[in-house]
């Protein structure tokens, strides 16, 4: 697959769930300090998006093999 198409259909949604994931650690109190904020969004981003990757082409995989 192309890289671009990757980006474009992956990382909006990554980025998304990334910055859900950081606003509901920085409500319950786990990370405050603003450095820790930005590394623990950028590993979400990072994370989420290698696991779009990663399953979506499993999923097509699995979901189109199935006939009814």
């Amino acid at each position: 697959m192309e890289l671009r198409k990757l980006v474009s259909d992956h990382l909006p949604n990554a980025v998304v769930a990334a910055t859900i994931f950081t606003l509901y650690n920085t409500y319950t109190g786990e990370i405050a300090d603003p450095v820790t904020i930005g590394i623990e969004f950028i590993s979400y981003v990072i994370a989420i998006f290698i696991g779009f990757i990663v399953i979506t082409p499993i999923l097509k995989k699995a979901f189109s093999s199935v006939t009814t």
